[in-house]
């Protein structure tokens, strides 16, 4: 985070929009504001008027001002009643602050002052953990949680589900700092929220892994100069038991397990995509290159290992999204990874991505080489018979998607293998703007209403003078796409199909769910789910019938998914 925007976040009291007043029962039991500790309320930067942080955030706002007449005594360590309020260098506070000193204190007289008793703290659950004979029938995923918005209703719809694992994939808190003691303040925060409290209540398990707001900084790997306690103030987060490698000498947060009984095994492999990471531009430390790395060696190594360990279905999380191919709108040299560009080009050809270009924003795809690394790795274990499917599993981005990626045949890695990804991003935020991604599952289409849903959308398409993103019931009584297109975009005459809809036969299975409002929930296509105020991802997992369907869920709906078979 930048100093202006520090400075902005730090002052919003002052720049906010006016508040209605509160009674202090919906205040924090403590918070932290520029720097000190407040048990009560303050006046700083609010012309006047006492104010608090919110257990709970109403219409978007974290704080309110606060009726003086309904804040309680508060009294020192030897049982004396402070003065309300306390006067000190133009501010005035009610209760006990920090500013100036190591702990709470407030005045007992004008110039009179003592330490205050420790507020005591909100009830802090544990996170459940997974249990390794316990089949996975339902799987969610998220990521970017924020105590604004919709979170709570999704949040809420997300319990009654009753997932069997709920992976957290990154941005789980926004630290953005050095300091640890602001970073555990952070977590225990959003432990304490009424909401996640819920959450935890439900005892949901938990797998998890960090991106960069929750690691340390924006965009930061390696030379982050915290990630040490950083892994340790995650670790105390998910509540990992005392034995847990990472907390016994393991650098890194990555980890894997097998959940699951004989011949229905799902292998959840989270990795640590920020630990190790060499800088991906030269404004976040010195480039290295051809040398360039996201996992570091002994992570790469340690997953050969878990790759080559048979399962039924493989899902490996990653806090930044995984198949989306290079962005091309900036020079290729502007890339850290691009050394003389030969190795960089070569990893692009391999994959078949030459004349491709993805989301401008964080991916694997800024290190080609160590995508294609990841992808050939997942390819051989699929063809050496270790899993049937593959699914990645990514937040980051604050929007959800479906995704898929036929990673091309290879003398040394086998027949070409078909991949897939959720992403899911995030609780309380959107991003409803265009992005770019030509690996988004592909829409299927009929040939002339035909009703056989064989051949896929040519995306984007030109129709009318139009460009059309995704389907459209223009000049049809169904939605329809062109299943070809000219040089320029343009759709071929007569080349055009009805999009599949819910419940139809595709090539790769079946369509699941199309929300009757889907085009309120994209400005793409139906696989991108970026104007809802929330998001998560969902995996259902038949066992019996060897099918997966794979959705974006909202506050509101299951907005879009896919049926696979395994």
């Amino acid at each position: 985070m930048n100093k202006i925007s520090s400075i902005i976040i730090a002052l919003l009291p002052t720049l906010a929009l006016a508040q209605s007043e509160v009674h202090y029962d919906q205040c924090k039991n403590s918070f932290n504001y520029l720097g000190a500790d407040y048990q009560g309320t303050t006046n700083k930067n609010n012309d006047g008027s006492q104010w608090c942080y919110l257990k709970d955030a109403q219409e978007g706002a974290y704080w309110a001002n606060v009726k003086v007449e309904t804040i309680p005594q508060f009294k020192t360590k030897s049982g004396k009643t402070c003065r309300a309020p306390s006067s000190y260098q133009g501010e005035q506070f009610y209760g006990c602050s920090s500013r100036n000193h190591t702990t709470p204190w407030c005045y007992i007289s004008e110039s009179e002052w003592e330490e205050c008793d420790l507020a005591e703290p909100s009830e802090i659950l544990s996170h459940t953990h997974p249990q390794a004979s316990k089949r996975l029938d339902r799987v969610a995923l998220g990521s970017c949680f924020k105590t604004k918005g919709d979170m709570p209703e999704a949040l809420a719809r997300l319990i009654t589900q009753k997932p069997d694992l709920f992976l957290w994939l990154g941005d789980n808190i926004y630290a953005d700092t050095t300091d640890m003691s602001s970073m555990r303040r952070k977590y225990n925060e959003k432990k304490q929220n009424a909401d996640y409290h819920a959450f935890l209540e439900a005892q949901i398990p938990v797998m998890a892994t960090w991106d960069d707001h929750d690691f340390g900084r924006n965009n930061d790997g390696k030379h982050y100069p915290e990630r040490e306690n950083a892994q340790k103030e995650y670790l105390r987060h998910f509540d990992v038991p005392q034995n847990d490698p990472r907390l016994n000498g393991q650098a890194g947060i990555y980890e894997a397990k097998m959940l699951g009984g004989d011949n229905e095994q799902t292998h959840v492999i989270t990795l640590d995509a920020r630990y190790f990471r060499s800088p991906t531009f030269n404004n976040y430390g010195q480039c290295e290159g051809e040398q360039s790395t996201i996992l570091g060696e002994q992570q790469w190594q340690w997953l050969e290992q878990e790759l080559a360990k048979p399962s039924e279905i493989k899902l490996i999380a990653s806090g930044i999204q995984v198949l989306p191919p290079l962005y091309q709108g900036r020079s290729m040299t502007s890339y850290c990874a691009y050394g003389n560009g030969q190795q960089f080009k070569a990893a692009i050809e391999s994959l078949g991505e030459t004349a491709m270009s993805g989301t401008s924003y964080e991916s694997w795809a800024e290190m080609p080489s160590e995508r294609e690394r990841l992808l050939r790795m997942v390819q051989k274990s699929i063809n050496d018979g270790k899993t049937k499917v593959v699914i990645f599993l990514s937040g980051d981005q604050h929007w959800g998607e479906l995704l898929q990626k036929d990673i091309p045949a290879s003398s040394e890695f086998g027949k070409q293998a078909t991949v897939y990804e959720i992403t899911a991003s995030g609780f309380g935020q959107n991003w409803p703007y265009h992005i770019e991604n030509p690996l988004r599952l592909p829409i299927y289409a009929d040939t002339k209403g035909d009703g056989s849903y064989t051949k896929q959308c040519k995306l984007p398409f030109n129709y009318g003078g139009v460009t059309y993103q995704g389907c459209t019931s223009r000049d049809n009584d169904k939605p329809w796409c062109y299943t070809q297109v000219d040089e320029n975009g343009k759709g071929v005459e007569g080349q055009w199909g009805n999009c599949a809809p819910s419940g139809a036969q595709i090539p790769t299975g079946y369509v699941g769910t199309v929300s009757p409002s889907i085009s309120n929930l994209t400005t793409s296509n139906r696989h991108l789910i970026n104007k809802s105020g929330s998001n998560y991802g969902m995996l259902d997992i038949d066992w019996q019938n060897r099918t997966i369907k794979m959705s974006i869920q909202t506050a509101d709906e299951e907005a879009v998914s896919t049926i696979i078979t395994f």
